[in-house]
């Protein structure tokens, strides 16, 4: 198990720096390219929403790790930012129409396991997608 992380204060270089550290993992390690499109994915929305949100517009501290495991490949994101008001067991695809709304469930769709939880730390993501070699 090796781990890769990064330590942000959310703007508008942090979905770069999230990037670099998928980079950097997927450099040292032997993930597939069907795994790293599905991680890559789902970690660009789940990220794209803390810097949007969990702010309300405003900076958040934030940490990303990305946990390379011989079966699966989990990412976890803290943040100290508002609670995210979301029911994971509800996420539906939204309506063509709509403008937002598909980050969540695209993510969902692309992964084994998508869960949320808040304690005093702040939010906690994980993301974690099995291996297809």
């Amino acid at each position: 198990m090796t781990e890769y992380a990064t330590d942000a204060v959310t703007g508008p270089d942090t979905l770069e720096e999230i990037q670099r550290t998928l980079d950097q993992a997927w450099a040292a390690e032997g993930v597939s390219e069907n795994t790293r499109m599905c991680i890559e994915l789902a970690v660009s929305e789940i990220g794209t929403n803390i810097i949007a949100y969990s702010g309300d517009g405003e900076p958040v501290r934030m940490r990303m790790v990305v946990d390379v495991r011989p079966e699966s490949v989990a990412v976890t994101f803290t943040d100290d930012g508002h609670p995210a008001p979301v029911d994971l067991a509800r996420i539906t695809m939204a309506d063509e129409n709509s403008e937002s709304g598909r980050g969540l469930a695209l993510a969902h769709r692309v992964l084994d396991q998508l869960s949320y939880s808040r304690d005093s730390e702040g939010n906690h993501w994980t993301l974690v997608r099995r291996r297809t070699e």
